[in-house]
């Protein structure tokens, strides 16, 4: 199962979520609360240590930052 951290203010978050919902990917949600600092946590950190969002795991794969994310999406599942 694929797990996206996001923020629903995050216009690169939104990017991923769109590329998912295209392309009919099944994703968990991990909504992160930028304003409390959900970000800077030190579990979050582990996985993106720049505190941004969004940050995709896909099995193995920890995919930061958005147009990455999106590249990413078109290599491992280019339909459609």
């Amino acid at each position: 199962m694929r797990i996206l951290y996001h923020n629903d203010m995050s216009t690169c978050a939104q990017k991923a979520r769109v590329c998912l919902a295209e392309k009919g990917l099944a994703w968990e949600s991990r909504h992160l609360d930028l304003r409390a600092g959900d970000q800077q946590q030190p579990e979050y950190l582990k996985l993106n240590p720049k505190g941004v969002v969004p940050t995709l795991i896909d099995g193995d794969n920890v995919v930061r930052e958005s147009n990455v994310i999106l590249e990413f999406l078109d290599e491992e599942y280019p339909d459609p």
